[in-house]
């Protein structure tokens, strides 16, 4: 059974609650929730929740308002509601999270909460910033020195001083480090007034571990630039729900090593930049088969739904996002668009699979675009599979979606703002970091 929210209005009202419940709030008229005991008047629905207006005469209005409504277009619908003559009355009690309290048309009081947090965009990098490395997926222990110190050349090549953080070497048995150990590093590391960014060494298995103790005030007092990719995903969705702040995914140690121009170049733009960022395909692209490198031209974007559309940019890792659902750290997914990839451990099925429980969250009907990164060959993954694959989910069907774009687990890849905005104009993606 849906929540359910029991407000009155008086007789032969229904037309005027249509048009403030659907028109500005937009919500969707339906049918009586089975299992629900009440009858008359006008249901609707939003996000699992049920809102039914029912007749009462005589009509007393609810002057306490009910458990608000969160909304993902908060000072839209605030400027909306002004501009239909009602009256908006913002609240900061529950700062950093924002509400506003307004009245139907009938005069019951309503709360509208924000979806997320107001966004917290980090201080680019220049001349000189502190880049800090952290290891909370994998320890730094189990990357080879070369790496290490190759990539260290490249980010100090950029201008950037490098430090390593307190516990980045240490290790379990599960080739992490205690989660307490890898907590206290990013806390150290954000709280640092030297630290400028922070980049983590490699990805992993186990950053969710750390997402139920971190001090995300800290973080939102605190904000930097927080960089990696695959594990991370679910570090940087948590951060983004819990204190708004973009993280980015983007290179981690050993992409700085290989030194790759188009992957360097994109970390500039988009870390050191503060301009829109156009993305534009690589000639050539890399995967690692049975410890063999091999470089293929890249054929472009492979675009598997037309269209244009803007929205708030998640994503990452699939099967690493996918482990936040069910928990207070899952991201807002209403009128996103979504950047997904999975490494060489799926197959089509599974990614399926994955792509099934991402798509039966809350919100998930209001996608406004999807960009898939490139696939590893050892997946098998065809164009076949993935325009079957978005077939599925009748609400996909007038959104883009584009497939074979340069990121995920292959080289080289393009940093990109987690919450950031972005564009998609059929094949063009178009990056908005400031």
């Amino acid at each position: 059974m849906l929540d359910h929210v029991q407000l009155a209005m008086p007789k032969n009202e229904e037309d005027r609650a249509r048009a403030f419940y659907a028109g500005l709030l937009h919500m969707k008229e339906v049918e009586k929730p089975t299992g629900v005991q009440a009858s008359g008047g006008v249901w609707f629905e939003k996000h699992g929740a049920a809102l039914h207006l029912g007749i009462e005469d005589p009509f007393s209005p609810a002057k306490k308002a009910h458990p608000g409504l969160t909304v993902a277009a908060f000072e839209a619908l605030s400027d909306s509601l002004q501009a239909a003559g009602y009256p908006v009355e913002h609240d900061t009690r529950l700062a950093p999270r924002r509400r506003f309290f307004t009245a139907d048309p009938f005069g019951n009081r309503l709360e509208i909460i924000a979806a997320h947090l107001p966004t917290l965009t980090p201080k680019k990098l220049v001349d000189g910033s502190h880049v800090r490395l952290i290891a909370p997926a994998s320890s730094l222990s189990t990357v080879e020195m070369k790496i290490i110190d190759g990539a260290i050349q490249t980010l100090e090549s950029l201008g950037l001083r490098v430090s390593i953080s307190q516990h980045a070497r240490a290790v379990n048995p599960f080739g992490s480090s205690d989660p307490e150990l890898r907590v206290a590093d990013l806390h150290a590391a954000f709280a640092d007034p030297n630290v400028d960014a922070i980049l983590c060494v490699r990805g992993g298995f186990s950053t969710n571990e750390l997402v139920d103790l971190l001090d995300y005030e800290l973080i939102r007092t605190h904000p930097k630039i927080l960089c990696g990719f695959s594990d991370i995903t679910a570090l940087s969705h948590a951060i983004l729900t819990n204190t708004g702040l973009i993280t980015y995914s983007g290179p981690m140690l050993r992409a700085f090593h290989d030194r790759d121009a188009y992957t360097i170049d994109y970390f500039k733009q988009v870390l050191f930049g503060t301009e829109p960022v156009t993305i534009k395909p690589s000639v050539h692209w890399r995967d690692t088969d049975r410890g063999h490198v091999i470089t293929l031209p890249n054929k472009g974007p492979l675009l598997l739904s037309p269209g244009q559309a803007g929205g708030r940019l998640l994503g990452g890792n699939l099967c690493t996002l996918n482990l936040l659902q069910g928990t207070p750290h899952f991201p807002d997914l209403r009128d996103t668009i979504l950047f997904l990839e999975d490494d060489y451990e799926v197959h089509p099925a599974t990614f399926a699979r994955d792509f099934a429980s991402l798509m039966a969250q809350p919100g998930a009907e209001t996608i406004r675009g999807i960009v898939f990164g490139r696939f590893q060959l050892t997946t098998k993954m065809t164009e076949e599979h993935l325009r079957y694959l978005i077939s599925l989910y009748p609400f996909l069907e007038h959104v883009p979606v584009l497939a074979n774009v340069d990121f995920g687990h292959t080289s080289p890849l393009f940093t990109f703002p987690i919450g950031g905005q972005v564009e998609l104009h059929d094949e063009v993606i178009r990056l908005y970091i400031s």
